[in-house]
């Protein structure tokens, strides 16, 4: 028979735990969406810089989404993603979901990029399922986004 107490200490690799399988967060604040890109060059340059339009609210926005998916785990795998975004509500809505600006596609493009940024997930490319959903702020829903992350 083995004697049970060779095997009291593991190799750290094999205590290690698996991966998670689905990630689910959530992050306060206003969504900022990621809106279209300028080229300018420099006279005599002949490179073009690019750079955000709105770029003074989506740095910072994208620092806090990457804060906020730094979760010690990287899906470098096909995943779906699942984001609710809940945006504030105007005090008279036209309709009763947030079917105005900002775009549901730029806000992703946004959500997408700062997801990579903060390396949960490894190239954006890797998303091959995606859900977004967008609703008004309600007292026990605050004004922010809900995000899902799940390996396929």
């Amino acid at each position: 028979m083995t004697d049970p107490s060779k095997y009291a200490t593991l190799p750290e690799r094999v205590l290690e735990q698996p991966a998670p399988r689905e990630v689910e967060f959530f992050i306060p604040g206003i969504p900022v969406q990621q809106g279209s890109k300028s080229g300018f060059s420099r006279i005599g340059s002949t490179s073009v810089q690019m750079t955000d339009q709105n770029a003074k609210n989506l740095k910072p926005w994208r620092h806090t989404v990457a804060t906020h998916a730094d979760r010690g785990v990287t899906f470098d795998c096909p995943v779906s993603v699942e984001l609710t975004f809940v945006m504030p509500k105007p005090k008279r809505p036209r309709w009763t979901t947030p079917a105005t600006k900002p775009d549901i596609d730029k806000l992703e493009r946004a959500m997408l990029d700062g997801l990579t940024d903060g390396g949960l997930i490894a190239d954006d490319a890797r998303v091959v399922r995606l859900l977004a959903v967008l609703e008004y702020a309600e007292v026990d829903n605050p004004v922010g986004v809900h995000v899902a992350v799940m390996a396929l």
